[in-house]
């Protein structure tokens, strides 16, 4: 398919006015995303397909908004695959979409993020001049911390996103006596399998609630019923985790424990 600059003739059949039908390059320029981008937005079923006159693909400002749409999504951490999944062909819904994802994120957000010093970073973990680069990449790719702004005297500081997994951290260090490379280790265990939790939970609810909602149509009047339906996952996962946490910890005690001599 060409896509190419030329005016759009008096029998428009994009259904916008002259100024508000435009070509993939005009779209490029407005959403700041390049057209190959735009293209492969296009391939993931991301964005709805222009209206065709002739080869010539016309864009409106319905697909502004979806390009805008994804790119927020995407900040909000989600993959193309998993914004796919959520988007269809109509783009009149586009705004809810965006609320209720910034509720769910809202959910499962850990408390504001704390801002600290390197400095005091460092010293908490007892870190050297020697390990301290490598454990704070660590940190950063765990998204347990983030680079945030110097201090106004000029002291490097980060943010810390999960301060009580941060804290677990710390803690583990202390009573299992393990040295900060070990604790966040530790962490990042935890983390895969809870990342396999998760994965589990929110594969149900798109096949459970999410495709069914989306195949009628996504009605304005039934979106209270999806919040609920996620903040009712929510607390059943919560609740459902804990509780096999505990009985895996007693098979598991009873199983190792058992096997060790008694002196």
């Amino acid at each position: 398919m060409v896509e190419h600059t030329s005016p759009l003739e008096a029998d428009d059949p994009t259904g916008h006015g002259a100024d508000e039908a435009f070509v993939v390059e005009e779209l490029a320029r407005r959403t700041g995303v390049s057209v190959r981008s735009l293209r492969n937005y296009q391939s993931r079923r991301l964005l709805p397909p222009p209206v065709l006159r002739g080869r010539t693909g016309y864009y409106g400002p319905e697909h502004i908004e979806r390009v805008r749409l994804v790119q927020q999504l995407r900040a909000a951490g989600l993959k193309l695959d998993g914004i796919a999944r959520m988007l269809d062909s109509d783009t009149t819904a586009d705004g809810q979409l965006l609320a209720f994802t910034e509720h769910a994120r809202g959910m499962f957000t850990a408390p504001e993020p704390e801002t600290t010093t390197l400095a005091d970073l460092v010293d908490r973990f007892r870190l050297d001049a020697d390990s301290a680069p490598a454990v704070l990449e660590t940190a950063l790719r765990l998204g347990l911390v983030r680079e945030a702004p110097d201090a106004p005297d000029g002291e490097p500081r980060v943010e810390v996103v999960a301060p009580a997994l941060l804290a677990a951290g710390e803690e583990a260090m202390r009573l299992l006596g393990l040295d900060a490379p070990g604790a966040l280790d530790l962490l990042e265990r935890l983390r895969r399998h809870a990342d396999g939790v998760a994965k589990l939970y929110v594969e149900l609810f798109v096949d459970r609630v999410w495709q069914p909602f989306v195949d009628a149509g996504k009605p304005a009047v039934a979106w209270p019923d999806v919040e609920q339906a996620l903040d009712d996952l929510r607390q059943l996962a919560t609740r459902a985790l804990e509780a096999t946490f505990g009985l895996a910890m007693v098979h598991r005690v009873e199983r190792v424990l058992g096997e060790r001599p008694h002196g």
